[in-house]
């Protein structure tokens, strides 16, 4: 009798669930989207994508989701849309339990701005693409010189992403001019000095070095009495004075 009861109520809570269940799928074929709500997930302070960006691109392409029903809506292609936009990483799209749509989007991060000799003009993300200026504005090291797209890929990219996440050398180092592949000229916000860095490689070493000689030499001497300061010599600083052509080198060992 008890085993005839367990299978009774078993059976029934299955057929409830049955029910429930297409019932519930009858209902979210005639649900409603009830509007849309974009989320930027964006670590850059002015906004370089923000939601008015995002609507007006999905505006661009004919996408109204709100009133539509939630059975036509593709989230997959919205989601394919925002990615393709240079100016972001990653896009995913979801509904809530009031059949608002949520769109959460990732945008590239810019961390070098380049105006080459080629005439090309554009933003270098963290991730080593390419993203349109025009219409953006972000206050970033500017490259200029003898840079092709491979080139900022290739030997740039890890300089300008130090540059970018180190908050001394983000206010401090305003442009770097590619004169050759080996030869880059750093110059700073504070000082009249222009800082020869050679090639990109051993950036790190290098910019300790600099950093140590602006804590320990031009705190003592000023900022103005070198016209340029050189790193392109392993574990030293040569510096060539403002008011003469003598060259001076400091050690700079770790």
């Amino acid at each position: 009798m008890k085993i005839a009861i367990k299978i009774f109520l078993l059976l029934a809570v299955v057929g409830y669930l049955v029910v429930a269940l297409w019932k519930f799928c009858g209902q979210a074929e005639d649900r409603v989207c009830q509007g849309v709500r974009v989320e930027v997930m964006d670590s850059i302070s002015d906004g370089f994508v923000t939601p008015d960006f995002v609507q007006s691109l999905l505006s661009r392409h004919d996408i109204s989701p709100q009133g539509m029903k939630i059975s036509d809506i593709r989230l997959e292609q919205i989601e394919q849309l925002l990615q393709e936009e240079p100016h972001i990483e990653h896009a995913i799209c979801y509904y809530d339990a009031a059949g608002r749509l949520y769109i959460q989007v990732t945008p590239q991060q810019p961390v070098l701005h380049v105006i080459s000799d080629r005439g090309e003009d554009y933003y270098l993300s963290s991730t080593g693409l390419t993203m349109p200026t025009a219409g953006f504005n972000v206050d970033l090291c500017v490259a200029t010189g003898n840079i092709s797209k491979r080139y900022a890929a290739e030997r740039l990219l890890a300089l300008a992403r130090y540059v970018r996440s180190d908050l001394f050398w983000s206010e401090q180092i305003e442009q770097l001019h590619v004169v050759g592949p080996e030869e880059i000229l750093l110059y700073p916000r504070v000082g009249n000095h222009v800082v020869e860095l050679g090639s990109p490689e051993d950036f790190e070493d290098k910019l300790w070095r600099l950093r140590t000689f602006y804590r320990e030499g031009l705190g003592r001497v000023g900022w103005n009495k070198y016209k340029t300061i050189s790193l392109a010599y392993d574990g030293q600083v040569v510096c060539t004075k403002a008011d003469a052509g003598k060259k001076t080198a400091a050690a700079a060992g770790r």
